[in-house]
């Protein structure tokens, strides 16, 4: 499952965002009883061969589980984004494939993420479509393709990801129609940014469990 091609698939889930609009820390924010970022753990982990999580400095992150071997990697980077955080990422795992998510999207669909991988050959990244635009933090990256355009725009003071995207040479970018295939609802987009939607996240899952 984990394995493409010669490229070992690296789950990056990225923790340390701003949460001036949630208010508090997301990754450690109780979700139906676990925190957030133990349910992207779930997800990430039934198709990775390791987790890697980053933190901002000094950042206190929850106790969470993990079936394969997981790993704390420091953004070295100050509050500089997603896209620097990814920097940080493919620097600590330079030969991988690295599925990138965020910490606070509880609904993730694995199926989805295993076969965002399943699609990676002959590109440096995949990127789902909903909403009418590209997801970037739902999506799979070649480290060693995308971390000198991605570290270039950074220390340019780019922090969005679809910017930096932007110089790749072969980006595959997948519609709507074949995303909804693997997850009709589009919820592996569903963000938590505010209590609101952390209160909405309970009910879906609710749903989700009672079938």
């Amino acid at each position: 499952v984990a394995r493409h091609g010669a490229a070992l698939v690296m789950g990056v889930i990225l923790a340390g965002g701003k949460r001036s609009r949630f208010g508090s820390d997301k990754a450690s924010a109780m979700l139906a009883g676990p925190p957030l970022l133990q349910w992207v753990i779930d997800a990430v982990q039934q198709v990775c061969v390791e987790v890697l999580i980053i933190a901002a400095r000094g950042q206190s992150l929850p106790a969470v589980s993990c079936d394969v071997p997981l790993r704390v990697v420091r953004d070295r980077y100050l509050e500089s984004g997603p896209l620097a955080g990814m920097v940080t990422a493919f620097e600590a795992a330079p030969e991988a494939l690295c599925l990138v998510v965020s910490c606070d999207a509880p609904l993730i669909e694995p199926r989805l993420l295993r076969y965002l991988g399943e699609v990676a050959e002959g590109a440096m990244a995949v990127c789902p479509e909903a909403g009418g635009r590209a997801q970037p933090l739902v999506a799979v990256y070649r480290a060693a393709d995308c971390l000198p355009a991605f570290r270039e725009a950074v220390e340019g003071g780019e922090r969005r990801v679809l910017r930096g995207m932007s110089s790749l040479g072969t980006v595959k970018l997948l519609p709507e129609d074949e995303v909804r295939r693997f997850d009709p609802g589009l919820r592996s987009f569903s963000g938590v940014n505010t209590p609101e939607e952390l209160a909405r996240a309970a009910s879906l899952l609710e749903e989700r469990a009672q079938g």
